[in-house]
């Protein structure tokens, strides 16, 4: 881990290279880790360090919840509107849900997707 200090709007900021580990968690991205294929380039502020964290997200810190069960979903395997309805994107769901996982799309939403992504 190799860290410098840069100054940005006249105020001095830690960098930390954190390699191939996540900078959300700690969890090794590395290859032959299992996060090594999932893993996206991220960064991230810690207020209470003020320490920039530069490196890589495991999977499990970039997946998000489905706002109908609260399951998490993987990277870009969540539904949102756009991917339902296409260019009638309404911007949120009847429920004013707009992520979903697969399980969590009624039987409409899913005929309207099958449609509109063939």
């Amino acid at each position: 881990m190799t860290t410098k200090t840069v100054m940005y709007g006249g105020e001095p900021y830690t960098v930390v290279d954190y390699g191939q580990r996540c900078v959300f968690c700690g969890e090794d991205t590395s290859f032959g880790s299992g996060n090594f294929v999932n893993r996206i380039g991220a960064d991230t502020y810690d207020e209470e360090t003020k320490e920039h964290r530069d490196g890589y997200g495991c999977p499990d810190c970039m997946s998000t919840e489905c706002d109908r069960c609260d399951k998490s979903i993987g990277v870009d395997e969540d539904l949102t509107p756009y991917d339902v309805y296409g260019d009638d994107d309404p911007g949120e769901f009847s429920d004013g849900a707009f992520r979903l996982c697969d399980d969590c799309l009624t039987p409409e939403e899913k005929q309207l997707a099958e449609a509109n992504n063939e």
